[in-house]
């Protein structure tokens, strides 16, 4: 067993999660004996098939690691490793990663000006499609009432 400094056991050290490729072998492997076996064994023996079957399908949980409970600080020491920091890491180049940050600040700033920009632009597009309904309303009122107003009967 791993243990740290203050002699305290590291619980990640006691049990792996295996590959990728092994879990998925291991489940199409387990897939592939239960459920033939499961249906087999109830439709033979009936009440004791289905005891297997439920047997069969509670194991299920083990299988390569499938059904283990990880507290959230296990679950986030595996992921940060892999998720992208604020600040990347320095190359070993100063002028590099001064360039790079002065290059990312002005990205940065383009797209908030670009993100900027399709918003007045939406906007004005907007605002031309309404006034152009106004005006088209506006038409419709001058020109006169519709034909159809004359057939429907006038109110007493």
């Amino acid at each position: 067993m791993a243990t740290d400094t203050f002699g305290t056991h590291d619980r990640r050290a006691l049990r792996t999660r295996p590959s990728t490729g092994v879990r998925i072998i291991a489940i199409l492997a387990y897939t592939g004996f239960a459920i033939p076996v499961s249906i087999v064994a109830m439709s033979m023996f009936g009440l004791p098939g289905l005891l297997l079957a439920v047997i069969l399908a509670w194991q299920w949980t083990r299988v390569a690691g499938i059904g283990e409970h990880y507290s959230m600080s296990e679950i986030v020491g595996e992921v940060a490793p892999e998720s992208p920091t604020s600040e990347p890491k320095s190359s070993g180049n100063a002028s590099f990663d001064a360039y790079r940050s002065d290059l990312m600040t002005r990205l940065e700033e383009e797209q908030k000006s670009f993100e900027g920009f399709l918003s007045r632009l939406r906007a004005a597009r907007d605002k031309a499609e309404f006034d152009e309904f106004l005006d088209a309303r506006a038409r419709k009122q001058i020109e006169g009432p519709s034909p159809y107003a004359a057939t429907q009967p006038q109110p007493s």
